[in-house]
């Protein structure tokens, strides 16, 4: 397989994540307090609960993960295994039998949230994990992670395109919504489960570490990763990060619909904030050729914070247009600014990654990536908790005119809030001294014992001769 057929197959998983994630986050708690008119607070308590879940399945998928020996890739096992799983959870979310009362609604959606959040687990850790393994050159690493980023962005677009379809099928009433909605979804989360299946069925795992699995249990794994003073500081500043990012996806039917009095609006300024990280993923990567990537890092949290900041202002926007045009103006900065942290935060996290190796001699790649994979859910459950919580309290009521309170509160969230967060990551990633130059020595090391097992492997007297030697 080529390296651009390896690429491509590695994004297609990512497509579905893009899909049935952000179509969860954007959409799942609109439809719940909109069309089965359940209280926002209890949506929010449901994807609460959904985070304290992920606090034990995520290090334990990465854990297993990384101790997976099945003859068809220790990655690739648990996408096959995770794909029909993972779409008919997602379909469970939109599908509600009408026939369910009041408190039994409740409980389906959050078995379904539930549901959906493991098999989320189950892909999308081994997924990561898998990209930090097809290489050990930063670079090639970042084209893998830009490519995954890319292909999520994709995911997300068509994710507008259904959301568009859910909230048109609202005006010709509940009923109607209700089963056309769950239709739509059943098909959406059969596609997707076959996206994941050819992706994960062409794609190889083409590197054999040399060095052990964790030998010792979740508990030491995650003790060692806790133990590494450089991931310490890189998952928190992207569990702060993504809380920031999350308030895009969680708050923006709400501010197109209450705020800009133009709910048609969300899916295209969505689709703006996507379609400018798909372009800026290859002059991204030609950034990282030549500015460290902890300081472009670093930047682009800076400008995140200031663009995100630049939302607040709609709600004290009298006019009609201006406030699209500044939303539109904001979203196109902060799209820009997401498209880094995306791209460079898996390969920054990748040398993390290499440099636990350097020193523990054993690879944990599904640890690393179970806490930056909780990190990003938790980031959308306590955006989505918090928003259910503040719109509750300050006197939020669907389908009609917000007071200039709810209007406030509704900009605060998705624009100070999130600014405040970029800012204070930024602040703490500023600490950050795993560099360049490092990074490089550690990498050396670790081909070097790469190079020293291949040839004890040759000198051995159990070795079997290659076919070109007999």
């Amino acid at each position: 397989m080529t390296r651009i057929a390896a690429i491509i197959s590695y994004g297609l998983p990512a497509i579905t994540l893009g899909l049935m994630g952000r179509l969860i986050v954007l959409y799942a708690m609109k439809f719940s307090t909109d069309v089965l008119l359940v209280a926002p607070y209890i949506i929010g308590i449901i994807f609460g609960a959904a985070r304290v879940w992920d606090a034990v399945t995520d290090p334990m998928v990465g854990y297993l993960s990384d101790k997976t020996t099945s003859k068809i890739g220790r990655r690739r096992s648990w996408l096959l295994a995770g794909a029909i799983p993972f779409g008919l959870f997602y379909a469970m979310v939109f599908y509600v039998p009408t026939s369910l009362d009041e408190v039994l609604t409740i409980v389906w959606l959050a078995f379904a949230i539930l549901g959906f959040y493991t098999a989320l687990t189950v892909i999308s850790i081994p997924h990561l994990s898998w990209g930090t393994e097809m290489s050990t050159s930063a670079i090639h690493r970042s084209r893998f992670f830009g490519t995954r980023h890319a292909f999520e962005m994709i995911g997300g677009l068509a994710a507008l395109g259904v959301m568009l379809l859910m909230i048109e099928s609202e005006d010709m009433g509940i009923d109607h919504a209700r089963e056309y909605i769950g239709d739509i979804s059943f098909i959406v989360g059969m596609a997707c489960a076959a996206l994941i299946l050819a992706g994960a069925g062409t794609l190889k795992e083409n590197r054999a570490p040399i060095t052990a699995a964790p030998r010792g249990s979740v508990f030491t794994a995650a003790g060692d990763v806790w133990a590494n003073p450089h991931a310490r500081l890189v998952l928190f500043v992207m569990l702060i990060e993504l809380i920031g990012a999350a308030t895009m996806g969680a708050l923006a039917v709400y501010v197109a619909q209450y705020i800009l009095d133009a709910a048609a609006l969300a899916p295209i300024i969505i689709t703006i904030y996507l379609i400018v990280q798909m372009i800026m993923v290859p002059p991204t990567l030609k950034l990282m050729e030549k500015i460290p990537k902890h300081k472009l890092w670093l930047y682009s949290m800076t400008f995140s914070g200031i663009a995100f900041g630049g939302l607040f202002l709609l709600a004290f926007i009298p006019d009609y247009w201006m406030r699209i045009y500044w939303n539109i103006f904001v979203v196109i900065f902060a799209g820009i600014a997401a498209t880094v942290g995306s791209t460079v935060g898996p390969t920054v996290l990748s040398d993390i990654i290499d440099y636990d190796e350097y020193l523990t001699k054993e690879r944990k790649e599904g640890a690393y990536f179970a806490v930056w994979n909780f990190a990003g859910k938790a980031a959308g459950g306590v955006v989505i908790m918090l928003s259910g919580i503040v719109l509750s309290v300050i006197g939020f009521q669907p389908n009609v005119e917000q007071t200039q309170t709810v209007k406030i509160g509704l900009a605060g969230l998705q624009g100070l809030f999130p600014m405040i967060c970029y800012l204070i990551g930024a602040y703490i990633f500023s600490k950050y001294k795993l560099t360049e130059a490092e990074t490089a020595r550690v990498r050396e090391v670790l081909d070097a014992r790469q190079r020293q097992s291949d040839t004890d492997q040759d000198q051995s007297p159990d070795a079997v001769p290659s076919p070109s030697s007999a």
